[in-house]
């Protein structure tokens, strides 16, 4: 401890005297820990720190799959109501099993209407996850069934709009015009689910449970409605496999109970948390090794500062080697130096992480998973901790070990000046600008893959013109709207907004392209082309408009016609349907005047409509993201098929956002009781889907300049010491008769050697990894040609500018400046 403590002294004294290197090396190490840091405090909330709930190892998420492929089942992995009740009532392998469902309610007995973001859960939820109601009580067994409305509040809902009054339990608030009875209050700070946005309150599934039509199921009781996630609890000592097997041998029963819906449906059960991160998991993980590397090439870099500022000692340490001090205690005196700074680093690499952080949780898009959990930790600061005990050996052991043996006698001879560098100096230093080139190009070539397929995907044809277009979402209450007095209030709330200055035209939509709502998909049949029972029913996205939708969206008509305002309730049933639906479908024939039969209608007298002619062919567009290729659609008209308010869209002459106080006080007018909300442009919406892609190739590309920029300066470093090692000898060949010329490409070509064997193990190892980023791209292959052409070209210039410098120093050589001192 005497030893450390005196080291440590020392250590401090030389950096004292060297404040440039010190400062140097210090804010190097706090960029490369502070940013390496800000990566893994994400990676840490979202993929490894345990899910705030009891035990959390034991949760899965129960999900279905298509077992042929082809169906809706593929784009989804909700469970129908009844289907959650199977799996709770067959299994074997689940101790708890509980339902829930996002939705979105709007609040009115609560001052001014305000619109919540809602979970309809069923009452073994808490107690599965082993929480419980801060105030008041969970739900009970029975109030899911009809009758029981029932809500509980977020912390967050009852300190806001309750007062954080206790009195606010057994209160009523209205939701969208059914009654609500308040009998609790969740701990402050809970959320189910893990999204980005959190929960305002939970509802019993009892709403779902009824119909206001008595001709009509209940949604809960509408076998192929899938709207249901699933979480459960396993046994203790049931595995996850055996979970699945019990889970398979559940669907094939159920496949030969109800062949019309389970047919080709699976059940499957997956961890809570990888579920819950979902594809964010490997692009995470690729980012924090880019910056692992971009700390290994500032290691690599601060190893080189390490030899040139030993190269300076070796008298300093030949002098205690001759007194009798040992290699070892030498080394561990020259690491102690290493370790100060790599102390010091992370610690203003701390702050640096904090700052860094907050750029990237600005920078990525809105839908991280788990995104209020991030936060430094202990956990990080111990990651902090061990990551400077890592870079302190990483650049300081081998250099220490290197100048802890001089050679005694050339060195302590008067003028042995010459005796710093030798051979195994020179090579070492050369290894590591080698090392340097490689991790730069892999980098470089993973930032060039990530914006060429940026590029594409910015540029990709989504099927309609998403300038100048506005959209907002409404709320209605349910009880004092029927389906018809829904249909004639849009219609009159288009008609004003259509009116506005500056509107070209407004329609509506459910759900709205590319909003990154769920993917409604509905199955449906071909009574002119059946297909065999055993077969995959066909399954295409599905969306509800009005009249106009199709001109304000300015999606191409292809064959028919659009719909108009003769489509109304009670005109014959009609479809439009996608180019890809009908090359799908109808790959060889006209499909204007062909009949479809959807698995979807209002119910009751209604159900008629379920038949339906194609009057239309539009292009295709991107249903919902813009990496998958467009799919099959088809379209129906809002006043024949009305389940709820459609998301409006208003296209404008000028900056659509101007127009939203002007709709929202429409909307207000002829319902107080309806907000106005979501309110964003159909470029947001695009931004929202370009952003994972955006944040991966910035911060790829950032790594990679990073790179190119630390590769340059250990290069600069390298040749311009070898120069300077070099000078008698450069001296001597130009007193000898040398050209300049000749000079300046001995020195050139040194760093040419260097630059070409970096590259030539940079290009391999980018190959090899090339799997790992393959999942990140957009019609770009991950060994790509011509990335791998101008990153290989792009290094080579930046390593000529870089060894240019000490070259033309070279050639400057006077030879009588650089012999007199011989």
């Amino acid at each position: 401890m005497y030893d450390l403590l005196t080291d440590i002294r020392y250590a401090l004294r030389n950096l004292i005297r060297t404040p440039g290197f010190a400062a140097v090396a210090i804010l190097t190490l706090a960029l490369g820990i502070g940013a390496t840091t800000a990566m893994f405090t994400v990676v840490n909330a979202v993929l490894l720190r345990p899910m705030p709930y009891a035990h959390p190892e034991q949760l899965v998420s129960v999900n279905i799959f298509n077992t042929k492929g082809g169906v809706p089942e593929t784009a989804q992995f909700a469970l129908s109501y009844p289907e959650y009740r199977d799996v709770a009532a067959r299994n074997h392998s689940f101790q708890s099993i509980a339902p829930y469902s996002p939705s979105d309610y709007t609040v009115t007995a609560a001052g001014a209407p305000l619109h919540v973001q809602a979970e309809l859960v069923g009452a073994s939820l808490f107690p599965l996850l082993g929480v419980h109601p801060a105030l008041g009580r969970g739900f009970l067994p029975g109030e899911s069934a009809p009758g029981h409305h029932v809500a509980i509040l977020s912390d967050h809902l009852w300190q806001e709009h309750f007062g954080g009054n206790p009195s606010a339990i057994g209160r009523n608030i209205d939701l969208q015009g059914r009654s609500y009875t308040i009998i609790g209050v969740m701990p402050r700070g809970f959320r189910f689910a893990l999204r980005s946005k959190p929960s305002d309150l939970w509802i019993s599934f009892s709403g779902l449970a009824e119909s206001d039509d008595p001709q009509t199921k209940p949604k809960a009781e509408q076998r192929g409605n899938r709207f249901v996630s699933v979480i459960a609890r396993l046994k203790p000592g049931v595995s996850l496999e055996q979970a699945n097997g019990d889970l398979m041998s559940i669907s094939r029963s159920l496949a030969s109970e109800y062949p019309d819906t389970n047919l080709h449906v699976a059940f499957a059960a997956r961890r809570e948390l990888q579920f819950l991160v979902g594809n964010t998991r490997t692009p995470l993980l690729i980012l924090l090794g880019a910056v692992g590397l971009v700390l290994l090439i500032a290691c690599a870099n601060l190893a080189s500062l390490m030899l040139a500022r030993g190269a300076g000692r070796v008298r300093e340490i030949a002098t205690r080697t001759a007194l009798g001090a040992r290699r070892r205690r030498i080394v561990q005196q020259l690491v102690t130096e290493s370790l100060v700074l790599s102390i010091a680093g992370a610690a203003l690499g701390t702050g640096v992480a904090a700052w860094v952080l907050a750029a990237l949780l600005r920078l990525y898009p809105a839908d991280l998973p788990r995104a209020a959990e991030i936060g430094i930790d202990y956990r990080v600061l111990l990651f902090t901790g061990a990551l400077a005990i890592l870079t302190a050996m990483l650049f300081g052991v081998v250099p220490a070990w290197r100048l802890s043996s001089p050679n005694l006698a050339e060195t302590m001879r008067e003028g042995g000046r010459t005796s710093t560098a030798g051979t195994a100096h020179t090579r070492l230093r050369s290894a590591i600008v080698v090392t340097q080139t490689a991790l730069g190009v892999m980098l470089l070539v993973g930032a060039g893959l990530l914006l060429r397929s940026f590029a594409r995907l910015s540029h990709v044809d989504i099927g309609l013109d998403p300038h100048h277009v506005l959209t907002a979402n409404f709320d209605l209450s349910q009880t004092r709207y029927g389906l018809d007095q829904m249909d004639q209030f849009v219609s009159r709330f288009l008609g004003r907004v259509r009116a506005l200055p500056g509107v070209v035209s407004a329609a509506g939509a459910t759900p709205l392209p590319m909003s990154r709502n769920d993917y409604w998909g509905i199955w449906f049949t071909l009574p002119n082309h059946p297909v065999s029972p055993d077969d995959v029913k066909p399954g295409a996205a599905f969306h509800v408009v009005t009249a106009s939708f199709f001109e304000t969206m300015k999606m191409p008509l292809m064959r028919g016609r659009t719909f108009n305002e003769g489509d109304r309730r009670d005109s014959k049933p009609v479809m439009i349907i996608s180019e890809s639906f009908a090359r799908t479908y109808f790959p060889h024939e006209n499909p204007i005047g062909e009949m479809i039969t959807i698995s979807a209608g209002e119910g009751g007298a209604r159900a008629r409509y379920d038949t339906r002619e194609v009057v239309g062919v539009v292009g295709d567009i991107r249903n919902s993201a813009l990496a998958t290729p467009p799919q099959p659609a088809y379209y129906i008209p809002f006043p024949q098929l009305i389940w709820q308010p459609p998301t409006i869209v208003v296209r404008t002459t000028a900056d659509p956002g101007t127009l939203a106080p002007q709709i929202e006080q429409i909307l207000k007018s002829m319902d107080p009781q309806a907000p106005l909300y979501n309110v964003r442009t159909m470029e947001d919406w695009l931004a929202l889907d370009l952003g994972r892609a955006r944040f991966q190739t910035i911060l790829l590309s950032i790594f990679a300049a990073a790179a190119l920029l630390l590769t340059a300066i250990g290069l600069y470093a390298v040749i311009a010491y070898s120069v300077a090692e070099r000078t008698h000898e450069i001296g001597v060949r130009m007193a000898l008769g040398a050209p300049r010329a000749k000079v300046l490409k001995m020195v050139l070509g040194r760093g040419l050697q260097l630059t070409i064997a970096g590259i030539a193990v940079g290009v391999a190892g980018a190959l090899g990894l090339a799997r790992v980023i393959a999942s990140l791209l957009y019609e770009i292959p991950p060994r790509d040609p011509a990335t791998y052409v101008v990153v290989c070209a792009v290094l080579a210039a930046v390593a000529l500018l870089a060894s240019c410098l000490p070259a033309l120093r070279a050639a400057r050589t006077d030879p009588v400046v650089a012999l007199r001192y011989e």
